[in-house]
């Protein structure tokens, strides 16, 4: 699926892209992602706060996963945020960070979920569990590429 580029060129008040654009241009600055390092973000955080659990003398799974699920999408986007190499759908998501950041908040409110239906059952928890992780995960992204610098090409 190729991503349609025509409008992300244009000053911010002449901008017509509508919320299925900037979804396919979010997707495609997505797809650039360091995954590797997000996957250890995730990991890392999983493990450590499953580690605290049982410090603590109690065993939990969902929540470290969770929380691992905020940590990889939180690296993933800001870390696709601030790659070097350009394109116009990255320039778009650098001058619109809390557009963008809309995806992996969505995405990682989608997986925490899942995540928390599958051990907990309940629908109205797991929405809320959802939300807040999902929140999480897009103001860490947000805050990321509204502050952040993508880094210089080397040479």
């Amino acid at each position: 699926m190729s991503t349609p580029t025509r409008n992300y060129e244009q000053a911010p008040h002449e901008q017509t892209m509508n919320r299925r654009d900037e979804l396919a241009v979010s997707g495609s600055v997505l797809s650039e992602a360091p995954w590797a390092l997000a996957g250890a973000a995730g990991a890392v955080t999983a493990g450590a706060d499953v580690v605290l659990h049982l410090m603590a003398l109690h065993f939990a799974i969902s929540s470290p996963l969770a929380l691992g699920a905020v940590a990889f999408f939180a690296v993933a986007g800001a870390g696709s945020l601030l790659r070097s190499r350009g394109s116009r759908s990255l320039r778009w998501a650098q001058r619109n960070p809390w557009r963008f950041a809309a995806f992996p908040g969505v995405a990682c409110a989608m997986v925490v979920f899942v995540l928390s239906v599958i051990d907990s059952g309940g629908v109205f928890g797991s929405v809320f569990t959802g939300l807040w992780h999902g929140a999480a995960a897009y103001g860490l992204t947000g805050l990321v590429g509204s502050v952040g610098r993508p880094r210089r090409a080397r040479a």
